[in-house]
C-alpha cells in the first residue's frame, strides 16, 4: 500500500493542549494530569512553557514543510529567527520480498533550510500562550554547479536498498545525494549541514549551493559534483544504518564545530558497541576542512555503577539533538525508543583525545576497536563528562499529543522523534520534532505535525544550564 504524502493544505495550526494533558505541577515537578508520577529524577523538574506550531508550506515536488531534523539560532533576528532543515524527504518502511525496507516517498524532492521565525513583540521563552511561526524563508538545497539535491542514497553505501513503494523497485543512487540531519549558520552567512549517509559535512553557501563535502577517507563516491575532503576518520564509513551524523554544534567563535554520531559505529563489526554504548564525537576545523580531535561519549547514566567499567547504555540509544552552551561544553539529548529523554551536559575539557588513540593487546595495535572497549579506566580513556540538566520523558506524554492533535484514542504510544535543540536562555531551550512529512498519518487522521516546545529546565540545584557547567569546570582536575 502506498503511504500517503502530505499533498492537502491542512492550514495554519492553532494549539490547546487537551483537557487530560494539561501540564500541572505535582510534588515539585511537572507532568501530564492523568500520567502516575514516576521516581524524581535527579535535575529539578522541567516543564514545558509554550507550544509553538510550524506552518505547512509548499516545498518540491508535491511535498509540504515537514521531517524537520534540526534548530539552530539565526545570525540576524535579536533571537526571534532560527533555522532549520528538512531531511531527505518522506520516508517509511515497505515488506518486500519479506523483507523490511526503507522508502523514500519523493524520490525527487529537494532538502531544504528553513529559517523561521517567532511572533514579533515579546520573548518566544516567556511569552504566554500557543502560536505559530512564520515562514521567512526556504533554500532549497543545490549542487556547486547548481542541480538541485536530493534526498537519494549515495552510490556503494552497503545498505539495504532504498525502494520506490509503489513499484517497489530500488530507488536510484545520487553521488550528491544527502540525508541531512543538523545545521550551523556561520559568521559569513554560510552554512554547515552534517548529514547521515556519508556521513559526511558539508559546507553550503548562503544560497544553498554546495561548496565542499567532507567524508570518511576512503568513502567519497565518483563523481560528484562537488569539491571533496577525505578528511575524516575512516572508521566513520561504518556508521550503523541510517545512523549516521545527526547533531551538529559550533563553538560560540565558530573557530571549531561538533560532530556527534546518532548511534556507536559498526566498528569493527555489527553491533560493536551494543554493550558499552561508545559513540565518537568529532571536533572538526571548518576554515581548514579537517578534525582537530575526537572523544567519547558514553550512552547511559554516569551515576550508574557500570557506568565506566563496563557500560551501562539504553536499549538502542541515541543521540539526536545537540547545541553549544560554551567553547567546551555541549547540551546533548539523548533518547531511546523506550522512552528515555534526558538532557546532558557534556564536558570536553577533560576528555582524551581519540582521534589518533591506538591500544595496545598483545603486542598488536589496534587490535580492540573504540567501540569495544568496555572499562573505560583501564583503557586509560576519559570519556566526556555527563551531567544531567533535565529529564524530559514526564512531558513525553503531553508533547505526543500536541504533535498528534489529542491524546491517543488507544491509550498506546504513537510516532514521536524530538530532533532539534536550541539554548534560548540559561533556563529555557527550544525542541522540535520531526513529523516524518506526517507519512504516518492513516484514515485522515490529524497529524503527526511540526511544533516547537519551549521547555524550562531548572537544571541541578535549581540553577538552569548555568549550574551543571560550573560544576563541570570545577571538577576538571
Amino acid at each position: 500500500m502506498t503511504l500517503p504524502l502530505r499533498t492537502l493544505r491542512r492550514g495554519l495550526l492553532r494549539f490547546a493542549l487537551p483537557a487530560s494533558l494539561v501540564i500541572a505541577p505535582l510534588a515539585g515537578r511537572t507532568i501530564a494530569v492523568g500520567e502516575e508520577p514516576k521516581a524524581a529524577p535527579r535535575a529539578a523538574a522541567a516543564r514545558i512553557v509554550r507550544v509553538i506550531s510550524i506552518p505547512e508550506v509548499p516545498l518540491t515536488d508535491g511535498v509540504r514543510l515537514g521531517g524537520l531534523s534540526d534548530l539552530a539560532p539565526a545570525r540576524a533576528g535579536n533571537g526571534t529567527r532560527f533555522w532549520t532543515l528538512t531531511d531527505r524527504g518522506p520516508n517509511a518502511m515497505a515488506r518486500v520480498d519479506g523483507r523490511d525496507l526503507r522508502t523514500i516517498e519523493a524520490a525527487a524532492f529537494t532538502p531544504t533550510l528553513v529559517l523561521l521565525e517567532f511572533p514579533a513583540g515579546g520573548d518566544i521563552a516567556t511569552s504566554p500562550g500557543p502560536s505559530a511561526a512564520t515562514i521567512v524563508r526556504t533554500i532549497p538545497l543545490a549542487t556547486q554547479s547548481g542541480r538541485p539535491l536530493s534526498g537519494r542514497p549515495l552510490p556503494g553505501l552497503g545498505d539495504d536498498p532504498i525502494v520506490d513503494p509503489r513499484s517497489r523497485e530500488a530507488v536510484a543512487s545520487d553521488p550528491d545525494g544527502v540525508d541531512s540531519e543538523a545545521v550551523v549558520e556561520m559568521a559569513d552567512g554560510s552554512f554547515w549541514i552534517a548529514e547521515e549517509y556519508g556521513p559526511s559535512l558539508l559546507h553550503v553557501a548562503a544560497t544553498g549551493r554546495v561548496l565542499a563535502r567532507c567524508f570518511p577517507a576512503g568513502a567519497a563516491p565518483a563523481e560528484t559534483d562537488a569539491v571533496v575532503h577525505a578528511t575524516l576518520p575512516a572508521a566513520y564509513a561504518a556508521r550503523r544504518e541510517n545512523r549516521g551524523f545527526e547533531a551538529l554544534a559550533a563553538a560560540p567563535d565558530g573557530s571549531r564545530l561538533f560532530a556527534l554520531l546518532q548511534s556507536p559505529l559498526d566498528h569493527p563489526a555489527p553491533k560493536a558497541a551494543k554493550k558499552t554504548g561508545n559513540v565518537r564525537l568529532l571536533a572538526f576545523d571548518p576554515a581548514a576542512g579537517r578534525p582537530l580531535a575526537e572523544h567519547l561519549y558514553r550512552l547511559g547514566d554516569p551515576e550508574d555503577p557500570d557506568y565506566l567499567a563496563r557500560g551501562a547504555p539504553p536499549d538502542d540509544g541515541k543521540l539526536c539533538a545537540m547545541a553549544a552552551i560554551d567553547a567546551t561544553t555541549l547540551l546533548v539529548l539523548e533518547q531511546s525508543d523506550g522512552g528515555l529523554a534526558r538532557l546532558y551536559t557534556a564536558s570536553l575539557e577533560p576528555a582524551s583525545d581519540t582521534l589518533a588513540w591506538r591500544p595496545e593487546a598483545d603486542g598488536k595495535a589496534n587490535a580492540t576497536a573504540l567501540e569495544k572497549v568496555r572499562d573505560l579506566v583501564a583503557a586509560g580513556v576519559v570519556p566526556v563528562r555527563k551531567r544531567l540538566v533535565a529529564d524530559l520523558a514526564p512531558l513525553l506524554p503531553a508533547i505526543e499529543a500536541a504533535v498528534h492533535g489529542g491524546p491517543s484514542p488507544t491509550g498506546k504510544r504513537r510516532q514521536l522523534k524530538l530532533e532539534g535543540l536550541a539554548i534560548l536562555d540559561e533556563r529555557h531551550v527550544a525542541i522540535v520534532n520531526d513529523d516524518d512529512f506526517a507519512v504516518h498519518a492513516r484514515d485522515g487522521a490529524t497529524g503527526p505535525r511540526s511544533c516547537l516546545f519551549v521547555i524550562e529546565v531548572a537544571g541541578p540545584s535549581g540553577g538552569g544550564l548555568a549550574a551543571p557547567v560550573r560544576a563541570a569546570q570545577n571538577a576538571i582536575e
